[in-house]
C-alpha cells in the first residue's frame, strides 16, 4: 500500500508542530516527522510519501527520500492540491491510501476509490501494524520451576525455618 500524506496536516494532528511556530523551527519539526514515520514502517513493504506546503519556496524541488519515506514540497501550490493532482496521476488508485484531514483532499481519493485515512485513522494504523520484535523473545517475568518434589522441600526447609535469637550477655 503506498500512503500519500498531507505532511502539516498529519504533523499538527500528532502535535510535532503548532501554529505560529518561526520557519526555523519548521524543519527539525519536519526531520522528527519524517524519523518517526520511518519507524513506523521499518520492516515493512508499504511506502509512505508525503507532501509539505511549500508555495513560496524560491524555486521547485524534486522528490527526495529520508529513510525511507519519499518526500515533496509543492510549489506555487498547495500541499491539498499536489495531493490531488497525484491522486489523479496515480494509475492505480485502489493501492493507494490518502491521509489527510481536509475533506477537499479526502474527497479527491473517494472520487477514485482510494483508501481515505484520517490523521487519528492513520496513527492507530502505525501502533497496530508496527512488526513484532522477534529479535528479544518475551520472557517470563517468574522463571518456572525446574527443582524436583524433593529439592523443593529442602529449599523450603533452609528457608522456611526462622534464625534462631541470640542470647544476650
Amino acid at each position: 500500500m503506498t500512503f500519500l500524506i498531507d505532511g502539516y496536516n498529519l504533523m499538527h494532528a500528532v502535535g510535532l508542530v503548532r501554529r505560529g511556530l518561526p520557519a526555523k523551527g519548521l524543519e527539525p519539526a519536519r526531520i522528527r516527522f519524517l524519523d518517526w514515520l520511518a519507524d513506523s514502517i521499518r520492516g515493512r513493504d508499504d511506502l509512505l510519501r508525503v507532501v509539505f506546503d511549500a508555495q513560496n519556496a524560491p524555486m521547485p524541488s524534486s522528490e527526495y527520500g529520508h529513510r525511507g519515506v519519499r518526500v515533496r514540497f509543492a510549489f506555487r501550490q498547495t500541499a491539498d492540491e499536489m495531493i490531488e493532482e497525484l491522486v489523479q496521476a496515480e494509475p492505480h488508485p485502489s493501492r493507494l491510501a490518502v491521509v489527510s484531514n481536509d475533506r477537499q483532499v479526502q474527497e479527491a481519493g473517494r472520487r477514485r476509490r482510494c483508501e481515505i485515512y484520517t490523521c487519528q485513522m492513520f496513527v492507530d494504523w502505525t501502533i497496530d501494524k508496527r512488526p513484532a520484535n522477534t529479535s528479544h523473545p518475551h520472557e517470563p517475568d517468574k522463571p518456572e520451576p525446574n527443582a524436583t518434589p524433593e529439592e523443593m522441600a529442602a529449599w523450603l526447609t533452609v528457608f522456611s525455618t526462622p534464625p534462631k535469637k541470640r542470647r544476650r550477655r
